[in-house]
């Protein structure tokens, strides 16, 4: 229940489907307004805790986002410190989102895999399963400052793009790519420079000279890199089969 007494909206995404008896309110987009009340909201609850909330508004849980919301009701009236109250069922549900996210944002952070291309910027594709991208963006600014990159989440269409001199930003609707054909890839692609198609055919012998066929062991291959993964893997894709290796 809201403070006035009133139930809580529920908070959906621009693109999800209504129920059957929902009455639907879209809420414009105002970025002063939403900055001022980040301000306030921060200065009440402190960093750490509005970076919890984020991490659950990151999360792929469907209740997360009312979950967070009215967490939020509760930050602004007594402080971060309710986030410690896992009895009340939505401090709980936004704890779990919290985690779910957090967990996936370092698990992608060690799956990301760069190729060059022939402009020289770099560009890693990834379909993980909670947004993640705004929990990420500072870890790879600060650790490739002097690359120009684009992190594409193909699942949602969005991307994280850095310029060097300039701070990284996500935008929406990303399409990456020409609909010429690229060399060694495919339609729809853009080109890898000659370094990197030459990394990658290295990566082709070098698992040719490796691979031991009568060792296979592919559910120790997918206990240790879950084979949803593996499609995104510079090292797995690159012309060789995953379960050809090792």
């Amino acid at each position: 229940m809201h403070r006035s007494g009133r139930p809580f909206p529920a908070i959906r995404a621009r693109e999800s489907r209504p129920e059957l008896f929902d009455e639907t309110l879209a809420v414009r987009l105002d970025e002063a307004r939403a900055t001022r009340l980040q301000e306030r909201l921060s200065r009440k609850g402190g960093e750490t805790a509005m970076r919890t909330c984020l991490e659950a508004f990151c999360s792929d849980f469907p209740a997360s986002k009312d979950a967070v919301a009215r967490a939020l009701c509760r930050i602004a009236r007594e402080g971060g410190k309710v986030l410690n109250d896992l009895a009340d069922p939505d401090i709980g549900a936004l704890d779990r989102a919290a985690q779910r996210a957090r967990f996936q944002a370092h698990l992608i952070s060690g799956l990301v895999r760069f190729s060059e291309l022939a402009d020289g910027s770099w560009y890693a594709p990834i379909e993980p399963d909670c947004d993640v991208l705004p929990l990420i963006g500072d870890h790879f600014a600060a650790r490739y400052a002097d690359m120009d990159f684009a992190i594409h989440d193909r699942k949602r269409g969005s991307a994280l793009l850095h310029g060097v001199g300039h701070p990284w930003r996500l935008v929406e609707g990303f399409i990456f790519g020409t609909e010429s054909e690229a060399v060694g890839g495919k339609a729809g692609e853009a080109p890898f420079s000659e370094r990197e198609i030459l990394i990658r055919s290295g990566w082709i012998r070098y698992f040719d000279a490796v691979a031991i066929a009568q060792r296979k062991n592919e559910k120790l291959q997918r206990g240790h890199m879950p084979k949803k993964y593996w499609p995104l893997l510079t090292e797995l894709n690159s012309g060789t089969s995953p379960e050809s290796l090792d």
